[in-house]
């Protein structure tokens, strides 16, 4: 069976200044269950999934890479694709193997969740020398419309991590044991009608302020769209007809 372990994630001095009931947790599905299945790891049944296979991310999603040397965005279009594995293997990254191997030497300790690649905190997303004084980027996603819930693996940080959600103060990530796996992370805030509050849904930016000094990796990159796609809303729109006519169809009794 799956753990689950939840961080309630308030800002006090928040809280006290503008006197709002906003509140949000931070759901952790530990390394144990790495790669487990959308339901496992309890997603909304409509969330969209990012998993950074190729450079084009998916709709409503654009990604910013700050605070390294350089860096891009906000862009739907990633500068390239980044596989863990070291180049030797046939991967793209030229200065080891901590995002495939570390720390059990092989690859069954990937940081990929699915498929072969993940996003990398660099300002380009591609590799550097791990002992590099440059440093690496913060990482915040941007779901255009917002999102009701948001959920990523997360590797390889050995430090903790500060979350930003809306431009406010969140939470912390806390390090990976031994530098490996940390887990799956959702996001998810409960609305809240104070004034001033930052916390309300749905989640438009969440930001990943880590140390300077590490990496980390993130992959399946999920999203639970407030704005359905034109798609799901035909699809809406044309069930609410079939309804309606069915029902104009129905005969009176008499």
């Amino acid at each position: 069976m799956t753990q689950l372990f939840r961080i309630l994630a308030v800002s006090l001095p928040m809280l006290a200044a503008t006197g709002a009931n906003a509140a949000g947790t931070i759901d952790l599905i530990p390394a144990s269950s790495w790669g487990a299945s959308d339901a496992v790891l309890g997603l909304k049944p409509m969330v969209m999934i990012e998993d950074f296979e190729d450079t084009t991310l998916a709709a409503g999603l654009s990604v910013t890479s700050a605070n390294g040397l350089g860096g891009y965005g906000p862009t739907g279009t990633l500068p390239r694709t980044f596989d863990p594995r070291p180049i030797n293997l046939g991967g793209d990254d030229a200065f080891g193997s901590a995002f495939y191997s570390h720390p059990c030497g092989s690859g069954a300790c990937t940081s990929v969740w699915d498929g072969s690649h993940v996003l990398l905190n660099t300002s380009n997303n591609n590799s550097m020398n791990y002992g590099t004084s440059t440093p690496w980027s913060d990482i915040t996603f941007t779901f255009a419309g917002g999102a009701t819930e948001v959920g990523f693996s997360l590797q390889q940080n050995e430090l903790a991590i500060n979350v930003y959600v809306n431009g406010a103060y969140f939470g912390t990530l806390p390090a990976a044991s031994g530098g490996g796996r940390n887990g799956y992370y959702r996001f998810e805030i409960t609305p809240s009608t104070g004034p001033g509050d930052a916390w309300t849904a749905p989640i438009t930016t969440l930001r990943l302020d880590g140390d300077s000094r590490d990496a980390w990796t993130i992959d399946h990159l999920a999203f639970a769209p407030a704005v359905p796609e034109p798609g799901s809303l035909a699809l809406f729109g044309a069930g609410l007809a079939a309804l309606m006519a069915r029902r104009l169809r129905r005969p009176t009794q008499g």
